[in-house]
């Protein structure tokens, strides 16, 4: 029995493990990808709600310092109007601070001196005692011209101690020269209850801050962090990589990766954020994922046990149609065709190369006229070749070269067979011993412009020896048969891939290269 037959039920199975095996995959891949877009929907899902509740935090915060800087404005103006300045303490108090803020959250405006000295008070026809002579925003209106509207740092406003954001702006006499500061305030704690109606989730945040760092304002409210200076924290320089923008970092004080969302207030130096950890996005999407992979894990699983099941099955198979074919081996014997190749097998070739010499007694053909011509020949090197690349691959080899032997072949009488392992015959009817040693040429350097890889022949590649014989009239045919064997172990013996032609009765050998 042929390997090959053997071979049949284990290449079945294998067939359909990888059938399964593949299906198995693109089931993977498919739940793979469907969790990754679950995943990346959550994330856009998050980002996109922290983008809009931004622009909603950034919209309100502009519209209410540009409303309260508006009422700054007005003081400014009306305490650098003469007419205003000598007018009654009733009357200046009314021109100064009919527009002043007076809605929920806004504190009073004061005027300061240039000793920092309340001298106006939105709130009291007589000044309050208060003085921000030290005071951040005080400080630097003192020293430049053109700061314009100052948001100062939060401080504690006496007498309640509540937490104020201080905007301000420069007084200037006729000249230029430095008149004191026009300050208001707005109540953190207002900030603090808008914020809480616009919530995005537990454990999530809303704050906004001052560029040089400072936290104005967090919500759920830390006291604590009130006025610290956040510029120390790794991430804190992307805040101003744009005018808005979304990255992941850990957060602070808590030491939780979350997603942060920013944006710029206005043309104010101040940055909104919203933070949200990503375990809460993560939370979203990874139950949904859980499902999907137990479910195809189980369905997988019930694959791979029915994949199993059926392999042993096939192989049980294989076994039994092993058997019945090793009954028959005799009978495949008697065969005249060879399993692997196609090519006709040594029986055929034996009773062909018989009736041969029949023809060429019952012809009576004059002396030194040929009959026959016989070409053996060889796969260099091929146990060498199988024991390197397998017998799958030696297999290959050999029916690569039957097919070169199979295109030479010319009219019904002559033959190319598979003789032995790597060995073939060609039986050349009426055809003389130089023109098969040419036909045997053409043969070789088929087989070697094929190219096919072999490490361990010279040259590396798959090649043949070839030998060729003669036989002439009244010549039997064994001796014909050993003289193209001598010639192509002589072959062999000079270096393989090579023709050798059998010596005539008048001449020596001959090699072609």
């Amino acid at each position: 029995m042929h390997p090959r037959a053997r071979r049949r039920g284990p290449a079945a199975s294998r067939m359909l493990a990888g059938s399964i095996v593949a299906v198995t995959l693109v089931i993977g891949a498919a739940s793979g990808l469907t969790v990754m877009q679950m995943r990346r929907s959550a994330w856009e899902q998050v980002g996109r709600v922290s983008q809009n509740l931004l622009e909603a935090v950034e919209h309100m915060v502009d519209r209410n310092i540009e409303f309260y800087d508006l009422s700054i404005r007005a003081v400014v103006d009306g305490l650098q109007n003469p007419a205003i300045d000598e007018s009654p303490p009733e009357l200046r108090q009314l021109a100064l601070f009919d527009r002043a803020a007076t809605a929920n959250g806004l504190g009073a405006i004061l005027a300061l001196d240039p000793q920092g000295q309340a001298f106006a008070d939105s709130a009291s026809a007589v000044p309050r005692a208060q003085a921000y002579p030290s005071a951040d925003f005080f400080l630097v209106h003192k020293q430049r011209e053109d700061v314009g509207l100052y948001i100062g740092k939060p401080f504690r406003m006496a007498p309640d101690g509540r937490w104020v954001i201080p905007l301000s702006r420069r007084l200037a006499y006729a000249d230029g020269a430095f008149a004191g500061v026009v300050m208001g305030t707005i109540d953190i704690g207002y900030f603090n209850g808008l914020f809480a109606r616009l919530s995005i989730g537990d454990q999530s945040r809303i704050a906004f801050f001052r560029e040089s760092g400072e936290l104005l304002v967090r919500s759920p409210v830390v006291e604590s962090m009130i006025g610290q200076n956040l510029s120390f924290l790794a991430h804190f320089r992307r805040f101003f990589e744009g005018n808005a923008g979304q990255f992941v970092a850990t957060g602070h004080p808590d030491g939780v990766e979350a997603l942060f969302t920013y944006c710029r207030v206005g043309h104010h130096p101040l940055v909104a954020t919203a933070v949200v950890p990503t375990e809460v996005i993560t939370a979203l999407w990874r139950p949904k994922a859980v499902a999907i992979g137990v479910l195809v894990a189980i369905l997988c699983g019930g694959m791979i046990a029915l994949t199993l099941r059926l392999q042993r099955e096939l192989e049980r198979r294989s076994r039994a149609e092993t058997l019945a074919l090793d009954a028959n081996r005799d009978l495949a014997r008697l065969a005249h065709t060879d399993g692997l190749t196609g090519l006709p097998n040594r029986r055929h070739f034996d009773e062909a190369f018989a009736r041969a010499q029949e023809q060429d007694m019952g012809r009576g053909q004059a002396p030194r006229r040929a009959t026959f011509s016989l070409v053996l020949l060889d796969a260099d090197r091929f146990k060498v070749y199988n024991d390197t690349y397998g017998h799958l691959a030696g297999d290959e080899v050999l029916r690569t070269v039957a097919r070169v032997l199979q295109r030479q072949i010319r009219g019904p009488a002559e033959i190319a067979c598979r003789i032995g392992g790597e060995e073939f015959a060609v039986l050349l009817p009426g055809v003389s011993r130089a023109e098969a040693v040419a036909r045997a040429e053409r043969i070789r350097l088929a087989v070697a412009r094929l190219l096919i890889p072999h490490a361990g022949n010279e040259g590396g590649g798959v090649t043949v020896s070839l030998g060729v014989a003669e036989a002439g009239p009244g010549e039997s045919g064994g001796r014909c048969f050993a003289a193209a064997d001598a010639a192509l172990y002589e072959a062999k013996r000079r270096g393989r891939n090579r023709v050798m032609a059998a010596p005539a009765d008048d001449a020596t050998s001959a090699q072609v290269a």
